[in-house]
């Protein structure tokens, strides 16, 4: 069967404790592919003593970073906050997106700048067109002896496995974004909220980034049909 790539956005980042703030990075983060091209946010207009102190606000990108040598790709970055989105071009998790966390975060963990990480999030969301997950998928949703599937429904589920949190929202006959095709989507953030103090063991920590993919990709598998894990990818 041929693969089909369903992801339309996939993001992972870092929540962390600095006494820098965001343009502190920039020199950084331009080591890596030359993310020179640096668009400001409307957020970053506001006063640095308001985000700070606003929980709402302190972990907000200010910035959205681009490179002209890799335009698949898109860094995130706040005084709190760095992540890093796949704009295009998804093949796997193994040859995209994580060599490309692996590049960006070994020089901003050596720099010295972040004092521990709060928290690591990996968030996919696929959009399946023109099927209904509650009818091809493994979810079944029924009121009384009525399945209901043909109506518009909205299902989230959250829990953990062992230390890492997730959160799963699934919905139907719903359109992503400005599309014009109607399908379902799946919208899983996998994450870590226990706070991270040694920064130079970055082995440890991609370890548990490889995790957050892991859990990330089993809960993916556990909602979609078995005749279509082959086709879909994560």
């Amino acid at each position: 069967m041929e693969n089909d790539n369903t992801i339309v956005e996939c993001i992972f980042d870092i929540f962390f404790e600095s006494s820098s703030v965001a343009e502190n990075f920039f020199s950084i983060i331009s080591k890596v592919d030359n993310y020179d091209n640096i668009t400001k946010l409307p957020l970053s207009q506001l006063p640095e003593a308001i985000r700070k102190n606003d929980p709402n606000l302190k972990n907000q990108p200010l910035y959205e970073i681009t490179s002209n040598n890799n335009t698949d790709y898109k860094i995130t970055l706040g005084d709190n906050v760095i992540g890093i989105a796949i704009n295009n071009n998804y093949t796997s998790w193994t040859d995209s997106l994580f060599p490309q966390i692996k590049i960006l975060f070994q020089e901003v963990l050596k720099s010295g700048k972040i004092k521990e990480i709060k928290r690591m999030g990996l968030r996919y969301v696929n959009f399946l067109e023109n099927e209904n997950i509650f009818e091809t998928g493994k979810i079944q949703v029924q009121i009384n002896d009525n399945k209901s599937t043909d109506k518009k429904l909205f299902l989230r589920i959250e829990d953990s496995v062992d230390s890492i949190k997730y959160n799963k929202v699934i919905t139907n006959n719903t359109a992503y974004r400005n599309s014009d095709t109607i399908g379902s989507i799946i919208d899983i953030v996998t994450s870590n909220e226990l706070t991270i103090t040694d920064i130079t063991n970055t082995d440890s920590i991609f370890k548990l980034i490889d995790q957050l993919h892991e859990i990330n990709e089993n809960k993916f598998k556990e909602v979609i049909s078995d005749e279509y894990i082959s086709r879909y990818r994560i």
